[in-house]
């Protein structure tokens, strides 16, 4: 059978747009078969997969590769790329190194997420690769959310929302919010408040293996409280919803260079340790 490699595309973005005709060619010149489509029959027999954009289209096509297991070759054609192994300008080269089996694969804790109450029906499932997060949205208005940790009370979290982060996740909206950098391979999660109006709470590390359950007080009187998952999709909470995050079941697989650690992308991506 033909090696095959998905091939999958940011629509949105010109650069990834006129780069895929080259990418096409060049595979094909190796006798490597594209695959264009996330529901393609053959997918989970892919080599690996070539996401062209940013970090937001990593964790779209992650979620969506992540029950096949296939892993994922990031590369950036946006401003950050914190989750890309490589940029336009070193494609080649690391697809070179990639088909030659020379890369080595990094697996990921992932979020499985659920919203619950009366009035939905079934439950709403999601996977979050990054974080996820209950926010008051454009609203000005503070907002409590009562978290319990595996079912006993932690505490009330008063002003802008909390977030539930993975260690991958800790460099993005975490951290924004003061939350701490976390190596990747760890077996944890994060519980990061957004602008409390307390001094008392800060960021927790947690057990990967915990759950925790939020609640947002008088939701039916705040309609615009949202909840939403790597900043892609978003639902509106209602008065007795409850969302319930723990590790997921699988896990994001993302190609990578044997030679390149964390703190190497910390200080090129982040410029972390500057002067």
């Amino acid at each position: 059978m033909a090696r095959s490699v998905a091939v999958l595309v940011n629509p949105d973005k010109p650069e990834a747009r006129k780069a895929l005709p080259p990418l096409v060619d060049w595979l094909k010149k190796r006798k490597v078969e594209a695959l264009f489509s996330l529901t393609h029959p053959r997918l989970s027999q892919s080599l690996f997969a070539i996401a062209l954009g940013g970090d937001g289209t990593i964790l779209r096509v992650a979620k969506k590769l992540a029950p096949a297991g296939v892993p994922i070759l990031g590369v950036n054609l946006g401003r950050l790329g914190f989750l890309a192994e490589t940029d336009q300008s070193n494609l080649y080269f690391t697809l070179e190194e990639a088909l030659a089996g020379k890369l080595k694969v990094e697996e990921r804790l992932m979020l499985a997420a659920s919203i619950s109450g009366e009035g939905r029906g079934r439950p709403l499932h999601f996977l979050a690769v990054n974080d996820c997060y209950i926010h008051a949205g454009a609203s000005a208005r503070v907002i409590e959310v009562e978290t319990h940790l595996n079912g006993k009370y932690l505490a009330a979290y008063r002003g802008d929302g909390v977030i539930v982060s993975t260690p991958t996740g800790s460099t993005g909206y975490s951290l924004a919010a003061q939350g701490p950098i976390v190596f990747p391979e760890l077996p944890v999660m994060l519980l990061t408040p957004i602008c409390p109006h307390t001094l008392t709470q800060r960021p927790l590390v947690i057990s990967g293996s915990d759950r925790v359950d939020l609640f947002v007080k008088d939701a039916s009187e705040r309609p615009h409280v949202l909840f939403s998952v790597d900043g892609q999709e978003n639902v509106r909470l209602k008065r007795g919803d409850r969302v319930s995050v723990s590790r997921a079941g699988r896990k994001v697989r993302l190609l990578v260079h044997p030679l390149r650690n964390y703190t190497q992308i910390l200080r090129t991506k982040l410029r972390w340790g500057e002067k």
